[in-house]
């Protein structure tokens, strides 16, 4: 097969792959016989989680590694995430990788301060003179029989979740040909466009798995989200919400409550073992403060049940929903309420805030208390309430708020 022809059949198996994520190791242990290298690596860095991911391909066998023993699509570590599929690795090397090197690789940092596409070799990243004194490199780099010849390129990614492929030679292979560098840069735009689709497409079958239409039609806020509380879906009621940055707001893509407890992500990630029979306590309630003289809203996370978790793509950052999480403002139900009175019988701002107060049953004396006037100013208010309402008594008026509500 001529080189054009490989390079050829390399890319045709890139796109492939799009539909077909089994394929990925396959794509690797491709493009390391077409450029030669000793180790081809897709890895990803996710600093919104504490989970770990590691798929390796080794020479013409696959290999799943899990150090959770009811975790089948990711391995659990209690730090940042980083996860990778490798062809060719040695599997100590790989754990040691795993555990510690990944987050102390100086190279990572530099890569992903790079745009999304922008081929890289390792002299890109730092003076190789320097890379040679680093720990990474003479307690882990060497043992890999890695030489300095690499090349990189960042891929399209979401939030917190920094991606990369990469190509590395073997030991006293220190030079790239013009050939092998001009295969790679091919193919980590393929892969990059590949990696967009299938990222795309992977949304796609998960909204259609979630039925966005019965979200959409949730008086209540609703939001899918996955173990690490990213927001995958949110109907308008929930967007209104969080737009709001009061009580609720999104960090890096992640749900989370304003007053700085971590209730609702232990919530969320209890959800992650929703896969089957439930066992232990899952999700739960919790009331989320607000500002000054604004009411709690009221969280509820719910796991999905499924004997059949939706496939995630760790290495992409991509994990199947864990939970619901719905929202109850108590405040919408006034404002609603203050927009028909106004619109039907022309109530002022302080009318309606008034008439509000009142539904609560408690004496006009306890409304006025609320609202920070004097009974006096109340009195005078009520009375153009029913004036304009048609009502004469507070009882009478009570029974209109309701259906009103209603």
């Amino acid at each position: 097969m001529s080189e054009d022809s490989e390079l050829i059949a390399l890319i045709d198996i890139i796109y492939a792959a799009v539909l077909d994520g089994d394929i990925w190791p396959t794509v690797l242990a491709k493009l390391a016989d077409a450029t030669g290298a000793l180790t081809t690596i897709i890895a990803t860095m996710d600093r919104r989680t504490d989970t770990f991911t590691f798929i390796s391909r080794r020479a013409d066998t696959f290999t799943f590694i899990s150090r959770r023993a009811d975790t089948f699509t990711f391995i659990s570590r209690r730090a940042d995430t980083f996860a990778f599929i490798s062809r060719r690795a040695d599997p100590d090397l790989e754990a040691s990788y795993r555990n510690y090197w990944a987050f102390h690789n100086p190279l990572w940092d530099n890569a992903t301060a790079l745009t999304a596409g922008e081929v890289f070799s390792l002299d890109t990243l730092m003076p190789r003179q320097d890379f040679v004194k680093t720990p990474v490199f003479n307690e882990w780099w060497k043992q890999a029989d890695y030489s300095l010849a690499m090349l990189g390129a960042n891929l399209p990614v979401e939030d917190r979740v920094s991606s990369l492929i990469c190509v590395v030679n073997a030991r006293g292979n220190d030079a790239l040909t013009s050939e092998e560098t001009r295969v790679f840069e091919t193919a980590a735009r393929h892969v990059s466009r590949a990696v967009r689709v299938h990222r795309q497409l992977w949304k796609l079958d998960l909204m259609n798995g979630a039925t966005p239409e019965r979200f959409q039609s949730l008086r209540q806020g609703a939001i899918l989200v996955d173990a690490a509380a990213k927001v995958l879906f949110a109907n308008a009621p929930a967007r209104a919400v969080l737009d709001t940055g009061d009580g609720l707001v999104l960090k890096g893509g992640c749900l989370a409550s304003t007053d700085g407890a971590d209730t609702l992500q232990r919530l969320i990630a209890s959800c992650a073992r929703a896969v089957g029979p439930l066992s232990g306590p899952l999700g739960g309630e919790l009331d989320v403060r607000r500002g000054p003289n604004r009411l709690c809203l009221h969280v509820t996370v719910t796991p999905l049940r499924s004997k059949e978790p939706a496939a995630g793509i760790p290495w992409l950052g991509l994990h199947p929903p864990a939970a619901i999480v719905t929202v109850v403002d108590p405040e919408t139900g006034r404002r609603q309420l203050a927009q028909n009175l106004h619109s039907r019988f022309g109530l002022t701002g302080a009318e309606t805030g008034l008439a509000a107060e009142i539904l609560k049953g408690d004496g006009r004396a306890a409304a006025a208390r609320r609202r920070g006037i004097s009974v006096a100013t109340a009195r005078a208010q009520l009375s153009s309430i029913f004036e304009k309402t048609g009502t004469h008594r507070q009882a009478e008026l009570v029974r209109l708020l309701l259906e009103l509500a209603d």
